[in-house]
């Protein structure tokens, strides 16, 4: 007779809190997911004591000095560093990232679902489970510090509890898929699938039978029924990604099955009623495309009954070390190499504009690494090395209303981020009424942001 499968060890987290109470909170938030272990900020001095240690979970209360946790930064424990935070005092955050350089900070009251998440997604992948791994392999561009991030990774923690279809807008590179992922992890449907397409990459033809599926005989070469997306991701989430991209045309059909939630297979002659949630995702200013004609107003009224708008890197920046660190240790596992980087190499990447986003740092910072021997240090001299910036006659091709309304554009989104979504002190920095400030926002696609 075998012997009974065992379940995978469970990745073991730090509470350190000031008392006992906190750290019962923290537990109660991880389990069963992780194994917690209490400890406080006396508990520290033994760095040996906790080598065992896969990630922290930190409240900070007010009042009390982070620098007194500083040892957490040479400890395991410090690849994945959740800080809880009771207020939102910028100079007491400032020291704790400062000191402890955490992945992301929560709020103290943040739900379990969402520091479950945020230390999934932080964990090494070596030492997380199956399931976390599989879950969270691909979230780095939710990592990080910064207000924007933490701003929207709540929007996405409201959102993810209902079924409301959701638009999400970006720059190429942000993590528009991420987010999506993001929603469909905390949102009832996590159980089942999460499906992917890039409506930009296929013909309407080829789109068409990817999505709805197809029956015997429908085309040349289709020698047998094909489920579609919309039924592989039955019970679960769709991601329409690029859906600006699409013509006219699949719009139509499109817009009928968000209606009716119901589809015909290509050549088919009976619907299907589906069960999907649809988010959408795009870096086309839709707004703008409905004014032109080339995109359907109705259907983008069945799409953005929520919008998320994921902010570009160069407005994250304290976020950029955590995210080269995140790509650097990856990068490491994959190839067993120990890679260190220099604090002048991740200065120097934060003064960098990276208009690719994430997807451009992670490239960076993986051909960084490629220059350096084994054991090597990265530094600046590597990033100077490797950086290839693109000249800025380049980065404004276009004609010059094209070139002023991504000024203007730019310029809104900084707005909204730095008032969060405060209309009248953005009308008031900007120099518009509201009225006029509303106008600007619904022609650039902006008005439900925030």
């Amino acid at each position: 007779m075998g012997k009974p499968a065992s379940n995978p060890p469970r990745a073991l987290i730090l509470a350190v809190a000031p008392d006992e109470r906190r750290q019962q909170a923290i537990a109660a938030r991880l389990a069963p997911e992780f194994a917690v272990r209490p400890a406080s900020s006396a508990d520290l001095g033994g760095a040996d004591s906790w080598v065992d240690a896969h990630g922290a979970v930190v409240w900070l209360e007010p009042g009390h000095d982070a620098r007194e946790l500083s040892a957490l930064r040479d400890l395991p424990a410090g690849r994945a560093l959740i800080l809880l935070m009771e207020d939102e005092d910028e100079d007491r955050l400032d020291l704790a990232i400062e000191t402890l350089r955490p992945q992301t900070v929560l709020s103290t009251d943040a739900p379990a679902a969402a520091l479950r998440l945020s230390l999934g997604n932080a964990l090494p992948s070596e030492n997380a489970g199956e399931g976390a791994r599989q879950n969270h392999r691909r979230a780095p561009a939710l990592l990080g510090v910064s207000q924007a991030i933490r701003d929207l990774m709540e929007e996405v923690r409201r959102l993810a509890a209902s079924n409301i279809q959701v638009l999400i807008l970006g720059e190429t590179g942000t993590g528009k898929e991420l987010v999506a992922r993001a929603i469909h992890e905390q949102s009832p449907r996590a159980g089942r699938n999460f499906v992917a397409v890039n409506c930009g990459a296929l013909p309407d033809t080829l789109l068409e039978s990817e999505l709805f599926g197809h029956v015997r005989g429908a085309f040349t070469g289709a020698d047998r029924d094909k489920r579609g997306l919309f039924e592989e991701a039955e019970g679960g989430t769709l991601l329409l990604d690029e859906v600006g991209d699409t013509s006219p045309a699949f719009q139509t059909k499109l817009l009928r099955v968000l209606e009716e939630r119901e589809i015909r297979p290509v050549g088919g002659t009976e619907t299907r009623r589906v069960d999907v949630r649809v988010v959408s995702a795009t870096h086309r200013d839709l707004a703008e495309m409905v004014t032109e004609g080339t995109f359907r107003q109705d259907l983008l009224y069945r799409l953005n009954t929520a919008v998320l708008y994921v902010p570009p890197l160069r407005r994250r920046r304290v976020d950029i070390p955590f995210l080269a660190q995140h790509f650097a240790e990856e990068f490491g596992d994959e190839h067993a190499r120990k890679i260190l980087l220099d604090e002048s190499f991740l200065d120097g990447l934060a003064r960098q504009e990276f208009p690719g986003n994430v997807r451009e740092l992670r490239n960076a910072v993986e051909r960084a690494i490629a220059l350096t021997a084994p054991g090597e240090l990265v530094g600046e001299t590597h990033l100077m090395r490797e950086a290839e910036h693109v000249p800025p006659e380049t980065t404004q091709a276009g004609t010059l209303r094209e070139r002023l309304d991504a000024v203007e554009r730019d310029a809104l989104r900084d707005a909204l981020d730095r008032f969060h979504g405060n209309r009248t002190r953005m009308a008031e920095a900007l120099g518009l009424s509201r009225v006029g400030l509303r106008n600007k926002l619904r022609r650039h696609g902006l008005d439900e942001v925030h």
